[in-house]
């Protein structure tokens, strides 16, 4: 079942009223559950009639709320987006950007599906628009060039998310690969390569032992903030 056309979109249409002696269920009760669901077991496990399941009711009563599975998609993607959301932005462009940036982060590691959502069909919707007017708020200081370090930030944050969701927490898989290495370099063949003397810095790295640094989401912010204010001819500091 597609949308029609000629309606508004789902966020400007208002609340219909709930059919026969049921009590009234509300888009935002269906959305919550559809969350719920999506966090839990995939955007797979979204559907109309799970839904119906979830709230004991009919598939067809779920579509007196939403027309499609996309429309509830969309409101799914917007009530996400007021997570984003800064309530006190700073006036300084970069503790107000990395605020932007945590808060997106967290959003995306706390609902992994909102990423596929986004790259099969971008989704404009007032939270979001909220999202950008921040993120163009926090720059206005800057002038023109401030949207280059807003998408900078708002890649190098979605990188950085889809690592972590690909492999855990950063940092644990940092120690991880560390750890493994250096039991590893005791293995015979890679002992006899890094004895050869060809490998002078990895040996003198396994030699101190030390952990990898913590909290690199905001070390990649600073460089990338000092590297824009360098490049503008601003102090970085």
């Amino acid at each position: 079942m597609s949308r029609d056309e000629s309606l508004p979109p789902i966020w400007a249409r208002p609340e219909p009223r709930g059919r026969g002696a049921r009590p009234a269920l509300s888009r935002k009760q269906i959305v919550d559950v559809a969350i719920q669901i999506a966090d839990q077991e995939g955007l797979e496990a979204v559907s109309m009639r799970r839904l119906a399941r979830e709230l004991r009711s009919g598939a067809m009563s779920i579509y007196h709320y939403f027309q499609s599975r996309e429309e509830l998609l969309d409101l799914m993607g917007d009530t996400i987006g007021a997570e984003m959301l800064v309530p006190d932005l700073q006036e300084d462009w970069r503790e107000a950007l990395r605020a932007i940036a945590h808060r997106g982060r967290a959003a995306f590691l706390k609902h992994p599906w909102l990423l596929l959502t986004l790259q099969e069909r971008p989704r404009v919707s007032p939270n979001l628009l909220r999202h950008i007017e921040q993120s163009a708020q926090a720059v206005s200081s800057l002038g023109e060039t401030g949207g280059r370090i807003v998408f900078a930030v708002d890649d190098y944050m979605i990188g950085f998310a889809l690592r972590e969701l690909a492999a855990g927490s950063h940092e644990d898989r940092a120690k991880g690969i560390a750890k493994r290495f250096r039991e590893e370099s005791q293995e015979p063949y890679i002992r006899y390569l890094l004895e050869s003397g060809e490998f002078p810095m990895l040996t003198q790295f396994l030699a101190l032992d030390r952990e990898p640094p913590r909290n690199t989401f905001d070390d990649g912010l600073d460089w990338l903030f000092d590297g824009f204010a360098k490049s503008k001819g601003d102090s970085p500091l």
